[in-house]
């Protein structure tokens, strides 16, 4: 069956793709190769993935229309999902990118993938797209058989499962993945502004969305507190205990991880930014150790991102001088929170 009624929602993605994605050979049983999925996806969130993907086509089109063909090739002929994946990621970035900077932007020359210039100063940005765990990423269940209904519960783990279970936890393999990314850093300059773009959109890697509870340092549901991922990926210090789900009942169903690295920011890095582009917001974390002077024409810029989120970003801005404080407030409270709730030994719970 012809993939033309797919693509015609979105007029951009067909004039880049059509009609060679119309010839895309896949192997079975392999994953859903990653653009077809995308535009044959009927959940919103993929639909609203596939519309800002469309969007940004355009943006790209008019800007740099040799580098989208380019693009446009590898996504039409790489035999591999997660080079796919990846290059869906960067044309995202680079329509995002152009969305606030418009000609400024450009494809990068030294090793990173985009550059912009504004006032003196030099702006570097590196895009990546987190990949799942290829192994120990589920739990199938045994089916329930019934007369009418027949059910299975599958638990899902986009980080892998704890390898080390009397050590780890599950936001705990996260938090180690989401440090890693692009650690060598041979892309950065000490001189220039450094930004890691994330992008977290992709609908079939994640199929439940990336939530903004996993960029906050701890959040609450059903009574349970859990540690943000990508928060304390970032911020938290060595020895943090990272919550999959700490109970305000009294009583610990899961150990915590106890940090054995320090977080990304805290590290001798060149990062002075990460920004987290999700399916329904992007989020941009400042690292509170850098010295450099960060000029104040680029955090109103990030603040035009198309969906910033300014509740869920830690910037040391308007108000400068201000972030680290934050920081370390957040991670007293963490700390502080790992014994709230214990019970004295001579009480009971009813």
């Amino acid at each position: 069956m012809s993939l033309e009624p797919y693509f015609t929602q979105y007029p951009n993605l067909k004039a880049v793709f059509w009609p060679n994605a119309d010839t895309i050979k896949w192997a079975k049983g392999k994953p859903p190769h990653p653009l077809v999925a995308l535009v044959q996806n009927t959940d919103d969130r993929a639909k609203h993935v596939a519309g800002r993907t469309d969007h940004c086509c355009l943006a790209i089109s008019r800007h740099s229309p040799n580098w989208l063909k380019a693009k446009a090739a590898i996504v039409l002929t790489d035999e591999h999902p997660q080079n796919i994946s990846a290059t869906l990621g960067e044309i995202r970035a680079f329509g995002e990118l152009i969305w606030v900077w418009q000609d400024k932007v450009k494809a990068g020359k030294h090793g990173h993938d985009f550059e912009f210039a504004q006032e003196g100063q030099n702006i570097r940005v590196e895009v990546f797209t987190q990949q799942h765990r290829t192994k120990r990423d589920r739990i199938e269940h045994p089916r329930s058989e019934g007369k009418r209904i027949s059910s299975q519960v599958i638990e899902f783990f986009p980080f892998g499962q704890p390898e080390r279970p009397e050590k780890d936890n599950v936001q705990g393999e996260a938090v180690s993945k989401l440090a890693g990314m692009k650690q060598d850093e041979h892309q950065f300059s000490e001189s220039d502004i450094n930004i890691l773009w994330c992008d977290l959109k992709d609908p079939m890697l994640w199929m439940f969305g990336f939530d903004r509870s996993q960029f906050a340092p701890l959040s609450m549901f059903q009574e349970q507190i859990t540690s943000g991922a990508f928060w304390n990926a970032y911020y938290a210090k060595k020895a943090t205990p990272i919550f999959d789900a700490l109970p305000v009942a009294g009583y610990l169903s899961r150990n915590p991880y106890s940090m054995e690295f320090e977080g990304r920011f805290w590290r001798k890095t060149k990062l002075d930014f990460v920004i987290a582009d999700t399916a329904q917001r992007q989020i941009v974390f400042q690292n509170h150790k850098q010295n450099k002077k960060i000029p104040d024409w680029l955090f109103r810029d990030l603040h035009r991102l198309f969906a910033f989120d300014m509740q869920g970003s830690w910037l040391d801005w308007p108000c400068r001088g201000q972030l680290r404080q934050k920081v370390e407030m957040a991670l007293d409270s963490i700390a502080k929170y790992a014994t709230a709730f214990e019970l004295p030994e001579d009480v009971q719970l009813i």
